[in-house]
């Protein structure tokens, strides 16, 4: 008897059942859309702010003082000390190996231009180089666990990578060629320098010419700079390898999302079950930690203006979606709310006649929520398809990259489909079964 009831209420009333369900729809994919996409952002926002700039540092340990001006490192004479950049796609074998979006040396040396013998910076790096991890290297799979590779691989890296809002006039001087060079725009603006032109270069009391083949653009102090390949630079040095320092451009993730306990830990206080778990974090602090373990001889920090930056930004953006998905549950709930008070004033004679025949204020309350619930479960299958539309859609049209249905969330969909539907028909439920039954007949 229950269900046919059920059937022949929500079959003969199909406008008001029709617009309480797309209430519920309309909530529920909103809200899983926006679960979807909050379980992704993190990750996709931070592989979009990559493209700002590199947010990890690596320099040699050493103990020598030095002073950086413009991008240039001085130390005392005979002090210095290099990072073999041979040695950077050990970079792709830490445990968050996936995480290492792209990397690339530096090497700057001071140097005079022109006849004026203007001092300049000239600095050595990467622009498009390609690397490849042997068959047969060991990668870190776990916080104890390793594999090996059985197949080599190949990728590229380098300042068109981890910079990629760099703008050359031109073209791009070769990874090995040591004869060109690019030119910052400021520099070549102050000396009238061009593309083509021959550069004369004084190092070490020796002159040198190189040919300018682009004009670089970068918005910062690189455009006071020669920039040019690592091997020139290294050649000029006499240095058959090296590099000052490394930028690193990582995918990690705020220190705000580690769990609570460990947010304010130092990892010599942790625990050993803690540090497995502090380590196996994708934290700035984490990767850091990792790279110097690759890289023996050298210490790596976070940029912090810029992880910070990035650490607020995303904190901010998670919790602006939670606020939204909230809202958009409390809109849900007020429409099935008012098209439900409709419905059940509608239905009053129907419920005192009801109670006349003897029927408890309990069983008519049970029918009606059974009814409620019947939509708030059509209404999560259905939230839950066109929310996972809305997701992909979102990840494909805001970060390129595709965010795939997660049927984890099917149950919270039905269960806020159902929390929207039973919370939108209580209020108007109670005030119809609180009014006596002669009442309800004569629609009073």
């Amino acid at each position: 008897m229950t269900w046919r009831l059920l059937r022949e209420t929500l079959w003969h009333r199909k406008a008001p059942v029709g617009l309480a369900l797309l209430a519920i729809v309309v909530g529920t994919s909103l809200a899983m859309a926006l679960l979807s996409v909050s379980a992704n952002i993190l990750g996709k926002m931070s592989q979009e702010l990559r493209s700002y700039g590199a947010n990890i540092v690596v320099t040699p340990r050493s103990e020598r003082v030095e002073i950086d001006i413009s991008g240039v490192t001085y130390s005392p004479p005979g002090a210095a000390s290099y990072i073999d950049e041979g040695e950077l796609v050990k970079l792709k074998t830490i445990f968050w190996a996936n995480n290492i979006l792209g990397f690339a040396p530096f090497l700057s040396i001071p140097v005079q231009v022109g006849e004026s013998r203007q001092p300049v910076a000239l600095t050595g790096t990467w622009f498009d180089k390609e690397v490849t991890l042997a068959k047969g290297t060991v990668i870190r799979t776990g916080f104890t666990e390793e594999s090996t590779i059985r197949e080599g691989i190949s990728f590229s890296t380098g300042v068109k990578t981890i910079s990629s809002w760099w703008q050359v006039t031109g073209a791009w001087p070769e990874e090995a060629n040591r004869e060109t060079v690019l030119v910052g725009i400021s520099l070549a603006q102050r000396l009238g320098i061009r593309v083509g032109d021959t550069l004369p270069l004084e190092y070490d009391g020796r002159l040198h010419h190189f040919t300018v083949v682009g004009l670089v653009s970068t918005g910062g102090f690189e455009e006071d700079q020669i920039i040019a390949s690592l091997p020139l630079v290294q050649g000029l040095l006499g240095l058959p390898y090296g590099a000052s320092r490394i930028m690193v451009s990582a995918m990690v993730l705020p220190k705000e999302k580690l769990i609570p306990e460990l947010k304010d830990k130092k990892p010599e206080e942790m625990t050993p079950r803690e540090y497995e778990l502090w380590y196996c974090s994708p934290i700035s602090e984490a990767v850091v930690k990792q790279i110097e373990e690759v890289l023996p001889g050298s210490q790596a920090g976070v940029i912090r203006q810029i992880a910070e930056a990035e650490g607020a930004f995303l904190m901010k953006m998670e919790g602006l979606i939670i606020l939204i998905t909230l809202i958009a549950l409390i809109v849900s709930i007020a429409g099935v709310m008012a098209t439900l008070h409709t419905t059940i004033l509608e239905r009053r004679g129907e419920i005192g006649l009801m109670k006349a025949l003897g029927a408890q204020n309990t069983q008519i309350t049970a029918l009606f929520l059974s009814e409620a619930g019947v939509l708030g479960i059509i209404g999560g299958f259905l939230g839950y398809l066109s929310g996972s539309i809305l997701a992909w859609f979102i990840g494909e049209r805001v970060f390129s990259s595709v965010i795939p249905p997660d049927s984890t969330l099917l149950p919270l969909a039905l269960f806020l489909a159902l929390a929207i539907s039973l919370l939108g028909s209580g209020l108007p439920l109670w005030q119809a079964v609180k009014i006596e039954p002669i009442r309800l007949i004569r629609g009073g």
